[in-house]
């Protein structure tokens, strides 16, 4: 049986930034991949340079964790391209 899973990120207004709604606790990596996308914008937007630099090595966790489709996931914000969609189609 698949839980229905509903989450929210606000912001500390309380205004909502992000919600996310899905089916299935095994896709709780939807919202850690959202997250970490944000939080690697805001770093290149606003980091220190050392911030910065521990990027790559924050990116590298990121794919021993959960592969190196993660990473691409990570670009759509936790979402599965299109593109690898239909590769599992074919």
């Amino acid at each position: 049986m698949n839980m229905y899973i509903s989450a929210k990120i606000r912001r500390s207004s309380g205004k909502v930034v992000k919600a996310f709604h899905f089916t299935g606790t095994h896709n709780l990596d939807r919202i850690m991949l959202w997250i970490w996308r944000d939080l690697f914008v805001v770093m290149l937007a606003d980091g220190t340079k050392r911030q910065q630099a521990a990027i790559p090595d924050m990116l590298d966790d990121i794919r021993v964790e959960y592969g190196w489709m993660a990473l691409e996931r990570l670009l759509y914000g936790g979402q599965n391209c299109e593109l690898h969609t239909l590769h599992l189609h074919l």
